[in-house]
């Protein structure tokens, strides 16, 4: 007989509420939480899954959200199994509020109580923890009944710093990022930015220009970006930055910020974008835009030394002295029963050979720009 796991109560003060807010009180929740992200807004969920899919949760202390958390799902009709995936939450950590622990302890278990106990769903957490706390984090994880998953390979990022100002953070930057800097700045080029729509069709050529360039084939699409954004409120809108000369638009960026952190989601250089070293005035630009909506930090948003050096040297050499290479904390999943257990298993043995299989018939036909 297949083993079901027990909940635990919450712990005294503490309630739950599921799906009990509509988008504008979910917008203004997020507004709350210094680690509030885009993966966790209302309008990458509803694009990603469609709104019968995603599912919130508030938790309070009292009458006052202490946690919240957004999750999207997965539901297989036969055999009634199903995944809540949670992706950089749930939100714990209260905008000018010391962080509490036991605040993220009682998330994750009204997070398993609901989707676990009473819907009977397999749950993956990726929370948005670096592995620098691994410590006390993992240990709540194991309490609460969730387990690493170590096939699942851990995000790797650069945080840069952004708190210094401007003139310190100059002169933290690598000595050949800053030369290339110097001379994009020499260049006659044209800084754009904004939220319009043309901006990220724009953004859209210069991918698909580069795409064609490199003969590659990325699981990436700027049109994910600009259908978050016709549904994002004001107050938290991706923003575009574009560089252009004479021969066109040479590099373009679609960023955002949310709670104490800034992340570029989406990036593309043109063929004479490369010659200009367009990236890097927007690159520097986009710190200072950051800092100005009160980010504290910039993710550099992934980074691989061994299968992508360039690009890793890129970022490293902006963040410079500012910068830490970092890990997260990686992927925990909470399970009904052991045959839900076995079917997740088997799930993600499949995943990279479906990856392969994707990408080998993309290549048969116009590459394609499919997800974020």
């Amino acid at each position: 007989m297949a083993k079901h796991h027990s909940t635990i109560p919450l712990a005294d003060g503490f309630s739950a509420e599921v799906d009990a807010v509509d988008t504008t009180q979910w917008d203004e929740i997020l507004r709350g939480f210094s680690d509030a992200n885009i993966y966790q807004t209302w309008p990458y969920a509803i694009v990603r899954s469609g709104r019968a899919n995603v599912t919130h949760l508030v938790l309070k202390r009292k009458d006052a959200v202490v946690a919240a958390v957004q999750a999207r799902l997965a539901k297989i009709p036969f055999p009634n199994f199903g995944i809540a995936y949670v992706f950089w939450g749930p939100l714990w950590k209260q905008r000018d509020t010391e962080a509490d622990a036991e605040v993220f302890h009682q998330a994750l278990r009204a997070i398993r109580a609901e989707y676990v106990g009473r819907r009977r769903m397999v749950v993956r957490i990726v929370p948005n923890l670096l592995d620098l706390d691994n410590g006390p984090f993992r240990q709540i994880f194991e309490e609460e009944e969730y387990i690493f998953q170590r096939q699942i390979k851990r995000r790797r990022t650069i945080l840069m710093d952004i708190r210094p100002p401007m003139e310190q953070l100059y002169r933290g930057l690598r000595k050949p990022w800053r030369n290339h800097l110097n001379r994009a700045r020499k260049e006659e080029l044209e800084l754009i930015e904004g939220e319009e729509e043309s901006l990220f069709e724009a953004v859209e050529e210069i991918y698909a220009e580069m795409v064609a360039r490199k003969q590659f084939v990325e699981f990436a699409d700027p049109a994910y970006c600009l259908a978050v954004q016709k549904e994002l409120p004001p107050g938290q809108k991706l923003r575009v930055f574009l560089c252009k000369n004479d021969d066109g638009f040479c590099h373009g960026t679609i960023c955002g910020a949310f709670g104490d952190t800034g992340m570029s989601l989406f990036g593309a250089t043109s063929n004479c974008g490369r010659r200009y070293n367009a990236s890097y005035l927007i690159h520097w630009r986009m710190v200072e835009w950051m800092k100005s909506q009160g980010c504290q930090f910039n993710d550099l948003n992934g980074i691989n030394p061994v299968s992508n050096p360039s690009l890793y040297e890129f970022k490293s050499g902006l963040a410079g002295a500012h910068g830490q290479d970092v890990h997260l904390l990686g992927a925990y999943d909470s399970y009904p029963n052991v045959a839900a257990k076995l079917l997740v298993a088997a799930a993600d043995r499949l995943r990279p050979i479906l990856q392969t299989a994707r990408a080998r018939l993309s290549r048969l036909r116009r590459p394609l720009i499919s997800d974020l």
